[in-house]
């Protein structure tokens, strides 16, 4: 005959629990792993000092960010302190928490070797489960929660794991643990998903306007396989008042549809539009005109019997469209497209001058400037002879009108 016996933990109060945990009475080796147990599997028991610990984990970056540069190697230095402490170190799972939040802010979120020692933070071996039943069980909950969440953030910011993080998961949470799962699925679809950008940019990603300027129209410009990146200066520019540099992409096509242009209708510069290189964003301008007036096409209803064509042989009646190139849309026909230092006024006027050289007809063609959005214009802009044409205004839309 079984007898039940009823386990110890569910004799021991909070009280007891603390006596016994502060040596204030005799213990029996039941009680002591009873109160091992009681304290692995119990929310409330293992946080009484969290927030305690939460604080003091925050107060190392805090401390960094205010005394110290927010860079990678303040960062590190963190890590370090806290790697330092002592042997009998708690609140990791505060501490990478709190590491996590405070990547963005020193500019490594997605530098994989900051990662790694934010992971080596961990204990190796303690969270490793020692059977099948406990692995499926989602042993230690918040430690392999916290590995997921690091795991999470480096998906988010592209950062592709190598072996030796997947060692390092392993000697933390063992080869059945979740974070390790995580990993394999994240090294498998990222290793095929990193090269499918058909407009690669470095990593890291560069922080100088000119160089992200120039990332940006590389990928506008390469509609076109012939379009053709030019770089301005406005100091060679007479009358310039901004002094900056003008990033140009222009293709032949677009020349010649330039050249065939008429001089009586207008040109626009419009803008400024908002581009996206991974996560830093360009404006840039277009240099466009209306589409030209299409062939009308005669509708013709193929299921009237009247309307068959019995020969075969016969030229369609059907007007002949001639044949577009990419830059003729549907609504616009673009001529360029550029981005400035300064997105200004005169930057972009600098940048029409800068066109005239290569493409003449632009001196007779009148350009007005149309804005989307507001633009930094302290200074008002008059170039070239005042004209009467030069001085109307166009109703109804943010526009000026330059002469050549």
């Amino acid at each position: 005959m079984w007898i039940r016996t009823i386990p110890v933990i569910k004799l021991l109060s909070s009280p007891s629990l603390r006596l016994i945990k502060n040596n204030r009475v005799s213990r029996s080796p039941g009680q002591l792993s009873a109160v091992n147990r009681f304290i692995h599997t119990t929310v409330n028991c293992g946080s009484i000092n969290e927030e305690e610990q939460k604080d003091k984990k925050i107060a190392l970056f805090d401390a960094a960010r205010v005394q110290q540069k927010k860079e990678k190697s303040t960062f590190l230095a963190v890590l370090h302190a806290y790697q330092t402490e002592g042997e009998r170190k708690t609140g990791h799972v505060q501490f990478v928490y709190a590491a996590l939040r405070y990547m963005k802010e020193f500019g490594v979120a997605d530098d994989l070797e900051v990662y790694k020692a934010v992971l080596n933070t961990l204990p190796k071996g303690r969270f490793v489960a020692s059977s099948l039943f406990q692995a499926e069980m989602f042993h230690y909950p918040r430690e392999q929660q916290c590995g997921i969440d690091l795991l999470q953030q480096m998906e988010d910011n592209g950062v592709i794991p190598d072996p030796e993080t997947e060692l390092m998961i392993l000697n933390i949470y063992g080869q059945h643990g979740f974070p390790l799962r995580k990993l394999r699925r994240m090294a498998y679809w990222q290793g095929k998903f990193k090269n499918l950008n058909p407009w690669p940019h470095p990593r890291p990603l560069p922080s100088d306007r000119f160089q992200l300027a120039m990332l940006a129209v590389k990928k506008i410009a390469s509609v076109d396989v012939q379009s053709v990146i030019t770089v301005f200066d406005t100091n060679e520019v007479d009358n310039s008042i901004d002094k900056t540099w003008i990033i140009s992409a222009s293709s032949p096509d677009q020349e010649r549809l330039i050249s065939k242009h008429p001089h009586d209708k207008p040109a626009f510069v419009e803008g400024p539009f908002r581009i996206w290189v991974s996560k830093a964003s360009v404006d840039y301008f277009l240099l466009h005109t209306e589409p030209p007036k299409r062939p009308e096409v005669e509708e013709v209803d193929n299921d009237d019997v009247s309307n068959m064509d019995i020969n075969l042989w016969r030229r369609s009646k059907r007007a002949l469209a001639l044949h577009r190139s990419i830059h003729e849309q549907d609504n616009q026909t673009i001529f360029g497209v550029c981005a400035t230092g300064t997105s200004t006024k005169d930057s972009l006027l600098s940048w029409i001058r800068c066109l005239q050289p290569r493409n003449p007809a632009l001196e007779k063609i009148p350009i007005l400037f149309k804005f989307t959005s507001m633009v930094d214009d302290k200074d008002k802009i008059e170039a070239g002879p005042k004209t009467e044409e030069s001085k109307k205004e166009v109703s109804g839309e943010n526009t000026d009108k330059i002469g050549s």
